[in-house]
């Protein structure tokens, strides 16, 4: 508690809107559009085990956080609030959700990849949204460090794993049986539903093979055409959502409609305008 007070001792109110907006690089929002983009314009191969990685670890913290159900800071101390408490209200502390998910997901990248200054840019974004979590006064150090250990060791679990598991490109009967089965898991388990539907879009490979487009101009207009496509795919499933019953199998639906439409529905509308000569 004190190493937070002094945080915001020192960088006072005038870095609120600062921190603010460096937390949510730790949101949905951010790792959709991202992983979207790395999955259509780098390595479809690479970003569906980056989505992997990085479902399985959120999946790992939310069932820690419920066991250990630690409160925060601001709950501890009321007078460590900040505007960021009104959106974890009724979540629990322990470990940080936002460093263990964007260790895991900027860690596997620079990881993957080999470069010094990825590695860099990798390091400042975690360190910044750590600070920030630390700031807004949503999470003590010891929830901080252990999200970065988790986060850690879940970037090694999925390298390890990378490639010893192969998975089948399975028939449609197949898919549809196992897409239920994920269905009836956010039935028993509402609040895991939104991570189960991206890790069962991602985990059935695709029935077509998808090769990102190589030239700069290509890129362009396949990352902006497939981010406006998606976005308002998001928005419209998201209104939808709204009018329906608010269990999970709704929101398991919803998110696997976005899996679906990153992994099969962008990529095949791509190759049919621009065919593979």
């Amino acid at each position: 508690m004190l190493f937070i007070e002094f945080l915001q001792k020192v960088f006072g109110d005038r870095f609120l809107g600062f921190f603010l907006g460096v937390t949510h690089l730790g949101g949905e929002a951010i790792y959709i559009l991202l992983l979207s983009l790395y999955y259509w314009l780098l390595d479809p191969r690479q970003g569906r085990l980056l989505t992997l990685i990085l479902t399985l670890s959120v999946i790992s913290n939310l069932v820690l956080k419920n066991a250990f159900a630690l409160p925060r800071p601001y709950v501890v101390n009321p007078a460590v609030i900040t505007p960021e408490a009104f959106h974890t209200e009724g979540s629990f502390s322990f470990p940080s959700g936002h460093a263990q998910g964007i260790t895991t997901f900027w860690g596997a990248i620079a990881w993957l990849h080999h470069k010094i200054w990825l590695w860099l840019v990798a390091i400042a974004i975690i360190v910044l949204v750590c600070l920030s979590r630390l700031y807004l006064g949503v999470h003590f150090p010891v929830d901080v460090a252990a999200g970065i250990l988790l986060g850690i060791f879940w970037i090694s679990v999925g390298l390890w794993l990378n490639g010893m598991i192969p998975l089948p490109n399975y028939q449609l009967w197949q898919k549809l049986s196992f897409w239920g089965l994920g269905g009836l898991v956010a039935i028993a388990l509402p609040g895991l539903a939104d991570l189960l539907g991206i890790f069962c879009g991602f985990l059935v490979l695709p029935s077509f093979t998808f090769t990102p487009p190589q030239g700069y101009r290509d890129k362009i207009m396949l990352g902006f055409g497939g981010l406006v496509i998606l976005i308002l795919s998001y928005l419209l499933l998201k209104g939808a959502s709204l009018v329906l019953p608010p269990i999970g199998l709704v929101n398991y639906g919803r998110y696997l409609a976005i899996a679906l439409i990153v992994t099969e529905g962008i990529p095949r509308l791509w190759q049919r305008l621009h065919p593979v000569r």
